[in-house]
């Protein structure tokens, strides 16, 4: 799918979202060997190596063909600078709670099991460059990318998966609406869901 207007990007007041590039992998690199970063995203809060992010970012580039949004790079205007990372990825959980323990989800549909009852979803993800922290951009990016996939794609709802300790995540969350509706299990950590509601009153 195109983004809005025949255009290859979205924008806000200081920001550029525009699709992931070849050239992006050294940014991508660095911020996903930053202690304070992988804590928050990956299983033992372990840094990701080169190959794992090139791997990422081959993968994010072939996503585009299916996916409605993908992750986009996210570009500060005034100097054009790389700062982070802002978008919708598929997510599917499994669609009724079980009795004992919670939900289990997966980012991508590999290794979903084939007799599980299942819902597709989006979430709307976000990861910055730690340099950048506590400006605003995270939430202007967010804020851009939920308005997409309401206005755009006319999503009934998307959610994010942010992990407990997270605080600055659910706070740009909780920022924009979105609020906690329990927790899932995806590639063995324990997730918040945060909601993001969409549909127009």
């Amino acid at each position: 799918m195109t983004l809005p207007h025949g255009t290859d990007r979205l924008e806000s007041e200081r920001l550029v979202l525009r699709r992931i590039a070849p050239d992006d992998l050294p940014f991508f690199t660095r911020i996903h060997a930053l202690p304070d970063v992988a804590r928050h995203l990956y299983p033992g809060g372990r840094p990701r190596s080169p190959e794992e992010t090139a791997a990422w970012l081959q993968a994010t580039l072939a996503g585009y063909a299916q996916l409605s949004l993908g992750y986009l790079a996210v570009l500060r205007k005034r100097d054009g600078a790389l700062i982070g990372r802002c978008g919708l990825m598929e997510l599917v959980v499994e669609s009724e709670e079980p009795e004992h323990g919670i939900r289990r989800g997966w980012f991508r549909l590999t290794g979903v099991p084939a007799d599980v009852e299942l819902t597709f979803e989006c979430e709307l993800g976000y990861t910055f460059d730690p340099a950048v922290w506590g400006q605003g951009f995270a939430t202007e990016a967010a804020r851009c990318v939920r308005d997409y996939a309401r206005d755009v794609l006319r999503l009934p709802y998307a959610i994010s998966a942010i992990l407990p300790q997270n605080a600055r995540s659910r706070r740009v969350a909780e920022r924009l609406g979105a609020r906690a509706v329990g927790q899932m299990d995806v590639v063995g950590l324990t997730w918040d869901r945060y909601q993001w509601p969409l549909e127009r009153t």
